[in-house]
């Protein structure tokens, strides 16, 4: 028994979903982006007249590493520039040992002096000679250290920051059981090495008019949860009379925007923290009458392999 992609007048509408909001918005007023990114992001930007530190270290935490990194070398470059101007202004006279350095040019001397004491290195070859110097290089040894704090307790926080590692396969797909039974599927694996247990899925479908208004309702899973999660875990819904998806095609569901939103929850043993992952599919990234190739062997000595790199991978269904 196969079944088609196209939409036919014959097929009976399917029953309205339910207008439930689960958090990310129902009416708008004109056409909106996807809710989620496959990053786990929703397309929300705020906006406000005042500005948080704690919005400000989130953002730090949260962004990417090279963005990160280019900001702080920046940062710590700048204040030192700005600490190396005020040594020229007061006069490198002012600093015992540059008269030595005569071939270094003398913003770089103060450059140079200005870093070694704000990492508290202090070779000992330039020291300041007078209050003024002195007091500079005091503030400065001190914004050094509390410098040193911030991007330590950034750093940290980035790196114990527990994230969840789940890999969505690119697509999901309109498959069949051998019974002929239709079905949603996609399949997501835990690219990480650490213990991933007691996992488990919530899966919305959302629909969306031209006005921009969503629409929701909850996708039975044949599965909810899964104890252990070491290999890869196909989670499936199937397309009963009882599914909002029953009867309806690939043109059925562009028309109406279809998303299929996810939402993941387990539990790290590494971080002893629950942890979450949430994706979503469009109408456009759903791939029919497929069904998923393995992702994992079996080696010589019984041990199984889980290649990571094939969790996208698909292939047709015969159509027998």
């Amino acid at each position: 028994m196969a079944f088609s992609s196209h939409s036919s007048a014959s097929r009976p509408a399917a029953s309205p979903p339910s207008p439930l909001d689960p958090g990310i918005g129902v009416n708008f007023g004109r056409p909106t982006r996807r809710a989620i990114n496959h990053d786990g992001s929703f397309n929300v930007r705020r906006r406000s007249s005042s500005s948080h530190v704690h919005d400000l270290y989130q953002e730090l935490i949260t962004m990417a590493w090279g963005p990160f990194l280019l900001l702080l070398l920046s940062t710590l470059t700048l204040v030192n520039v700005l600490f190396a101007g005020g040594y020229l202004w007061l006069g490198l006279q002012h600093l015992n040992g540059t008269s030595e350095l005569l071939h270094i040019p003398p913003f770089l001397q103060a450059f140079f002096f200005s870093i070694q004491t704000f990492t508290t290195v202090g070779y000992g070859n330039v020291s300041p000679n007078s209050i003024g110097t002195g007091l500079l290089a005091s503030a400065e040894a001190m914004t050094g250290l509390l410098m040193a704090a911030l991007a330590t307790g950034l750093l940290y926080g980035r790196f114990s920051r527990p994230r969840a590692g789940i890999l969505f396969s690119r697509t999901a797909l309109i498959s069949r059981r051998a019974n002929g039974t239709p079905n949603l599927q996609f399949r997501v694996a835990n690219r990480h090495r650490s213990t991933l247990v007691d996992l488990r899925a919530q899966v919305l479908l959302q629909f969306t008019d031209a006005a921009g208004n969503r629409t929701y309702q909850n996708l039975t899973l044949e599965r909810d949860s899964v104890y252990f999660f070491p290999l890869n875990w196909t989670v499936v819904h199937d397309i009963t009379p009882e599914s909002p998806l029953h009867n309806l095609a690939a043109a059925d569901l562009a028309s109406r925007n279809a998303e299929i939103l996810i939402l993941l929850r387990g539990y790290d043993d590494t971080f002893a923290q629950d942890v979450h992952a949430r994706n979503s599919y469009r109408f456009d990234e759903l791939e029919w009458n497929r069904r998923y190739v393995r992702a994992y062997d079996i080696e010589e000595d019984g041990m199984v392999v889980l290649d990571l790199d094939r969790l996208h991978e698909t292939e047709a269904i015969s159509q027998e």
